[in-house]
């Protein structure tokens, strides 16, 4: 799904793209004890310059992993990553290290992603000599100084250790240092899940200055759909490794095709206290990624499964209003329709 409100290429593009890792190493991997979880599955996704989108899902959906592989932390087991324009899937080395500026990451925690020896002003004069190494130390220190203005923090934090910062300190320390390359495409790894209301806040507000003032794009993975309502104008929803529906954020929150996005809405918690959402239990546990069921993932939680849901993938397919889904079904107000006729683009399991 494009965005209506840009004409320009994607920066950032992940094209049918899979990640596994192997469940074991050394001698029981060699004699036949090895195992594979299914991280991400044939994912395609895309992020247009100066965009915000969501990536939403359970926990150990693979949203952080996906979003590890579109700045080439990890490397795809299949599939393609574009930048630019660019297949970056197999660079390696001195030329993906030269690369890397263009693209950043804001961890979930950021106390463990700061050394804690090293002094904020490290921290970040790190990040910068790494990309730019032709900067001498006073016009390093400039650069530092106005990150730290931009982020809100006062020129004393310099010489502060992270053990000596609040959450939400820690947390825009971590932001001043990915802007210090300043890239073009930034994933957040649900960056206020563990801060306070107050600092929560503060920190959706700077990153969506950051945006509209460097025009950078974003990922958002979160689990918070009022945080992706906010920041995020597409998001994608993910289920045990598959995207499952991407669409217009307000659209996806107002009427949700997919059973699973269904389920995720009704259960959300409302920030309004006059507005309240009916509970909605999903139906068992959430499957095993080392034993992931067959045909749709979704098939043994969701209430309108029959016998097709069960032997075949349904591959994502567009609906009359946009959206891309991956399901046998549409629906209307929540009710099940007849089955769509897209026998030409499923597959069976293996």
């Amino acid at each position: 799904m494009n965005d209506p409100s840009t004409s320009l290429p994607p920066i950032v593009e992940a094209v049918e793209v899979s990640k596994s890792f192997s469940t074991a190493t050394g001698l029981s991997a060699r004699v036949g004890g090895r195992k594979f979880v299914q991280a991400v599955d044939r994912c395609s996704l895309r992020v247009f310059p100066g965009q915000s989108v969501g990536l939403i899902g359970e926990s150990g959906c693979g949203k952080s992993t996906l979003g590890r592989l579109l700045i080439r932390l990890e490397t795809p087991t299949a599939g393609d990553i574009l930048f630019d324009g660019r297949n970056i899937t197999r660079w390696r080395g001195t030329r993906l290290r030269r690369f890397r500026r263009h693209m950043q990451m804001i961890f979930q925690d950021a106390a463990s992603s700061l050394n804690p020896r090293n002094t904020v002003e490290s921290a970040i004069a790190e990040a910068v000599c790494a990309h730019r190494p032709e900067l001498e130390r006073p016009r390093v220190l400039g650069h530092i100084t106005a990150l730290l203005d931009m982020v809100g923090l006062p020129l004393a934090t310099l010489d502060r250790l992270p053990g000596e910062l609040s959450a939400g300190e820690k947390q825009r320390v971590s932001i001043a240092r990915a802007l210090a390359v300043e890239p073009r495409f930034i994933v957040a790894d649900e960056p206020v899940s563990s801060l306070d209301r107050s600092s929560e806040e503060q920190i959706l507000s700077l990153l969506a200055t950051v945006q509209r003032e460097l025009n950078v794009a974003f990922l958002f993975i979160a689990h918070d759909v009022e945080t992706v309502r906010r920041m995020c104008s597409l998001v994608a929803v993910m289920y045990l490794g598959r995207i499952v529906e991407w669409a217009d954020t307000q659209q996806l929150i107002a009427t949700p095709a997919h059973p699973y996005s269904r389920a995720l809405m009704m259960s959300r918690l409302s920030t309004r206290p006059s507005q309240k959402t009916r509970p909605f239990l999903l139906q068992g546990d959430p499957p095993s990624p080392l034993e992931p069921p067959s045909g749709c993932h979704f098939h043994p939680r969701c209430p309108h499964a029959d016998i097709q849901c069960r032997k075949i993938v349904p591959l994502p397919r567009t609906t009359a209003d946009g959206r891309i889904i991956r399901c046998h079904f549409d629906f209307v107000d929540g009710q099940r329709m007849a089955p769509v006729e897209v026998s030409d683009i499923l597959e069976l399991d293996s």
